[in-house]
């Protein structure tokens, strides 16, 4: 599939005829030759090889006095190998050109000894072009080669040169420093022992930066070794260490990783306070970090949680837990998660709060006051203080100022209200709460009415030694007193005088009228509200029922 192109120069009188022949056939230009003559040289290209292309080629050139032919030529080079010096660990490039008839055989040989492709040797011929290519020199690559070519015209020619090595060595590293794993704040040192050539740079890299001896690091060089010390070892210093040897012909470079084992750390800790309601389950949770293997204990109050059907706890992909069934008042407490593996350990807190939430134990009674005085709403809670309490009128919070006063004594909690109005009239609220719960009670204030008579009582008339009564009806908030006043005397018990006062009737009753009993007389009515009175008068006339009697006998 390749192209070929043979070439033949020529002399002689024109008119000159050149023709190509191969086995005895006349080749001329079409679609797989192309013939090209000129005056003095004519070219056969062959545009795409075929394995039919093999085989002789003849060239002949005539005139008017005679003819000529040429066949194939055999090789010879056009440049010859060149003496080169090479350096020790490095590679050789070896190149002649070659001109002749194809097909070209070329070998090459080492003190006429055939050199052979293999990993260490790479012959080729492209393009009349003969390559050896030999790599990681040593010192039995010194000596003469030779590079023999030919073809079926004839005898091969051949070229050779000599390829001394350089005296100068490259360095090589003969002992690598070994990879580690070390607790934090050891001792680390990475050693390296080199062959070659002084004088040799030596340096020391971790993350593509060179180290250079510190209070932290000390870097020693040697005539062949180096070797870096790191004092204290810690989780910063984890990474990979690179040493590199070069001189003036060449360079080395080995590596080693550093891992420095991290000790426990808490990247999540639970809330430094937890507060849980009575009988509930309480779950901590804490998010640990550092070098397997970690170990896990728990403890409350500096004593270590041991696994029961109370404590569950456990350890999975890097999250521990403890959680706690059924919590009581005695689980309160401060609890510690320890972390510990070969680095050291690690802890975090956390303090646990049951509370119980708070339930009335008595509650807010309705109140009915006078205008102008003060009253206190008073209820009382069980449950785990501090609580939170609001008082709320109407549901609009009420809070403590000149005529409000909130206040709380142990579980007892208070409304005081100075000289309540009309305004202070309504439904009243409290509510307690703490961090597990809440409940609230309510009552309404009321204003107490003065008392009115919805009946009065009437004037009347009797005659001695008969029964006159008084009555009217009341009303008012309890409690009402009722007195009887006969003109301006206030009538005290007297067994001549009933009096009587039962569901808002108040009734005065004189069973013996006598003519003393004759006047004016008051019912006054009275609560903390106010008082209110009406009035009727008595006559009492002169005849008796006796008299009566009397005449009739």
């Amino acid at each position: 599939g390749d192209p070929a192109t043979l070439e033949c120069r020529f002399s002689g009188s024109k008119v000159l005829k050149a023709m190509w022949l191969k086995d005895g056939r006349e080749l001329t230009s079409s679609h797989r030759y192309k013939v090209q003559s000129r005056d003095k040289s004519s070219v056969l290209k062959i545009l795409s090889t075929e394995k039919s292309d093999s085989g002789e080629y003849t060239f002949e050139v005539s005139n008017d006095v005679g003819s000529s032919t040429y066949q194939t030529i055999k090789p010879s080079f056009t440049r010859r190998l060149e003496k080169m010096e090479s350096i020790k660990g490095s590679f050789a490039h070896l190149e002649c050109l070659v001109s002749g008839s194809l097909p070209i055989s070329v070998l090459w040989y080492k003190d006429d000894k055939e050199i052979k492709s293999d990993e260490k040797h790479k012959c080729t011929f492209f393009e009349n072009s003969a390559f050896l290519e030999i790599s990681r020199l040593d010192s039995a690559d010194s000596g003469g080669y030779t590079c023999i070519a030919s073809n079926k015209a004839g005898d091969s020619n051949f070229d050779n040169a000599h390829l001394p090595l350089s005296s100068t060595e490259p360095p090589s590293i003969l002992e690598k420093p070994e990879s580690m794993d070390v607790l934090p704040g050891s001792k680390v040192q990475f050693n390296v022992l080199s062959s070659g050539t002084p004088p040799l740079t030596m340096k020391w890299f971790k993350d593509k930066k060179e180290i250079l001896s510190s209070s932290d690091c000390s870097v020693i060089k040697d005539y062949n070794s180096t070797s870096l010390e790191l004092f204290f070892a810690k989780t910063s210093d984890c990474g990979n260490y690179v040493c590199e040897i070069h001189n003036d012909v060449g360079s080395d470079v080995c590596q080693a990783t550093l891992f420095v084992k991290e000790p426990p750390s808490f990247l999540e800790k639970p809330d430094k306070l937890s507060v849980v309601k009575l009988r509930e389950n309480k779950h901590f949770e804490c998010h640990v970090g550092g070098t397997p293997e970690i170990q896990v204990h728990w403890f409350r109050d500096g004593k270590e949680i041991s696994r029961s059907d109370k404590y569950k706890m456990f350890f999975v992909k890097s999250v521990a837990s403890l959680e706690i069934i059924g919590v009581d008042a005695n689980d309160s407490g401060v609890y510690f998660c320890e972390a510990r593996n070969e680095a050291g350990s690690e802890s975090c807190s956390m303090e646990l709060a049951v509370k119980e939430p708070p339930a009335f134990i008595g509650e807010l009674t309705p109140v009915e006051v006078v205008k102008g005085s003060m009253t206190v709403f008073e209820c009382q809670v069980s449950g785990t203080g501090p609580f939170e309490v609001t008082w709320h009128k109407d549901k609009k919070q009420i809070k403590t100022n000149k005529k409000h006063v909130i206040y709380e004594y142990g579980n007892v909690m208070s409304l005081k209200i100075q000289e309540c109005d009309a305004l202070d009239v309504g439904g009243y609220q409290c509510t307690v709460s703490n961090e597990v719960g809440s409940c609230s009670c309510s009552t309404t204030m009321s204003m107490k009415a003065r008392p009115s008579f919805v009946k009065k009582m009437e004037n009347a008339s009797s005659v001695l030694g008969s029964v006159a009564t008084f009555q009217c009806v009341v009303m008012g908030s309890p409690s009402l007193s009722v007195q009887w006043k006969k003109d301006e005397n206030w009538i005290l018990e007297d067994p001549k005088t009933e009096r009587i006062f039962e569901n808002n009737v108040a009734t005065l009753r004189i069973p013996i009228c006598e003519a003393c009993h004759s006047g004016k007389y008051t019912c006054q009515v009275a609560n903390e509200a106010g008082q209110d009175k009406c009035f009727a008068t008595l006559m009492v006339q002169g005849v008796s029922l006796l008299d009566l009697n009397d005449d009739q006998v």
